[in-house]
């Protein structure tokens, strides 16, 4: 599925209305944000980074926000 764009990062998602959309972290994660990760305050998207690449993502339904450029 194809993320969302929009202009900043949602304060809720689109999709379920809820208040859980949370920065995606690209890279080897640091103890603080495994910490911030289990705690539903993080995704961890991998190492691999594309132009398509999202930069929010929700924590309960996974729907996936990218920024307008």
């Amino acid at each position: 599925m194809k993320p969302i764009k929009v202009l900043r990062k949602p304060i809720k998602c689109q999709k379920c209305g809820k208040k859980t959309v949370v920065k995606i972290l690209y890279g080897m994660p640091s103890p603080e944000s495994w910490e911030r990760y289990e705690n539903g305050k993080l995704i961890i998207g991998g190492c691999c980074i594309t132009q398509d690449s999202p930069e929010w993502g929700c924590t309960h339904c996974q729907t996936e926000y990218k920024k307008k450029k």
